[in-house]
C-alpha cells in the first residue's frame, strides 16, 4: 500500500528563490526536502526574515511562521529553526529529523574557513566553476598556516575546477601547489594528467623522461587515461560523433544527407551552448 503524503498549506503562486542552492521553492514541502537533503551545508544563512515571510503569505502557514519569528528574535539556533520547520510539515519519521539536527549541530563547529570551502565544494560539484574558482580564491586569500591541510584541499579542487574548464595548464598549476603543500599522491596524479591533456605525446613523454620520480605516477595516470577512453568509446557523445562523421562522409555530392549533417552539427553545437549557459545562471 503507497504512502499518502498530505500537502501543508498552500503551494505558492510566486516561488522564493534559494540563492544558496539555485533553486526556486514552490511549497514548505519542498523546503524541508532541500533542508534534509543539504543539511550539511545549512547555517545560519537559512535564517532569512524573507523565507519566514514567504511562509506565512504565499503558502499560508502563519502558525508556523510565528514560532519561527518567535525563535529568531529569541536568537535561536539554525538546529531550531530547521527542526520547528520539520516537525511542523512532519513529512519525514522522526529519526530522519533527529538526523538532519545532529548533521546541522555537528557541523556547528566547524571553522569559517571549513564552512566556505564547503560552499565552494557545493558549487564545484553542481558545475558553477567560475563562483566556486572565486569562493576558493576568497578563502586562500585568509587561511592561516595552521590551516595548510584544508589549505591543500581547496588548492586540489580549484585544480578540479579550472580542469573542467578545460584550463588544463592553470589546473596542473593548483594539482602541483596542492601536492607540494600536502604530499597527496592523488593531487600528483592529477597534475601529471593535466599535463598530458595540455601536452602533445612527445612534449609530455620528454617531460616525464626529465623527471624520473614521476615515473610511477605517470603509469597510473596512462591506466586511468585508457579506462577514460574505454567509457568515452562507449558513450553517446562519441556515438553521436560517428554518426555525424558518417553523415559528413556520405553528404559530399547528396543534398539530403549534406541537410541532415548540418542539423546534427546545430543539434550538438546547442547542446553544448546550452550547458556552457547553464554554468552562470
Amino acid at each position: 500500500m503507497s504512502r499518502v503524503i498530505l500537502g501543508t498549506g498552500v503551494r505558492a503562486e510566486v516561488p522564493f528563490r534559494m540563492e544558496k542552492f539555485y533553486v526556486n521553492l514552490y511549497s514548505v514541502e519542498e523546503l524541508c526536502y532541500l533542508l534534509v537533503e543539504k543539511a550539511e551545508l545549512l547555517d545560519q544563512d537559512i535564517m532569512q526574515r524573507e523565507l519566514v515571510e514567504w511562509l506565512e503569505e504565499a503558502c499560508g502557514l502563519e502558525s508556523l511562521a510565528h514560532a519561527l519569528y518567535s525563535l529568531m528574535n529569541q536568537n535561536g539556533s539554525t538546529v531550531a529553526f530547521v527542526g520547528t520547520i520539520l516537525e511542523y510539515v512532519n513529512l519525514y519519521p522522526a529519526e530522519e529529523i533527529a538526523r538532519t539536527e545532529r548533521i546541522i549541530r555537528e557541523n556547528d563547529g566547524l571553522s569559517p574557513s571549513e564552512r566556505g570551502k564547503a560552499k565552494a565544494d557545493y558549487m564545484l560539484a553542481n558545475g558553477r566553476y567560475h563562483a566556486a574558482l572565486a569562493q576558493y580564491n576568497g578563502l586562500l586569500e585568509r587561511i592561516t598556516e595552521e590551516e595548510n591541510p584544508l589549505k591543500a584541499r581547496i588548492l586540489h579542487n580549484m585544480g578540479v575546477a579550472c580542469a573542467r574548464l578545460f584550463l588544463f595548464l592553470r589546473a596542473s598549476e593548483y594539482f602541483m601547489q596542492s601536492y607540494l603543500t600536502d604530499g597527496n599522491e592523488e593531487s600528483l596524479e592529477l597534475y601529471l594528467a593535466a599535463l598530458r591533456m595540455q601536452y602533445e605525446d612527445r612534449e609530455y613523454i620528454d617531460y616525464i623522461a626529465e623527471h624520473p620520480e614521476y615515473h610511477n605516477a605517470s603509469l597510473k595516470v596512462e591506466r586511468r587515461m585508457e579506462r577514460a577512453y574505454g567509457q568515452f568509446e562507449g558513450s553517446d557523445e562519441n556515438r553521436m560523433l560517428f554518426t555525424i562523421q558518417v553523415l559528413r562522409e556520405e553528404g559530399n555530392g547528396t543534398a539530403g544527407v549534406s541537410a541532415r549533417y548540418y542539423r546534427e552539427i546545430e543539434k550538438l553545437t546547442t547542446g553544448l551552448k546550452d550547458a556552457y549557459r547553464d554554468m552562470y545562471n
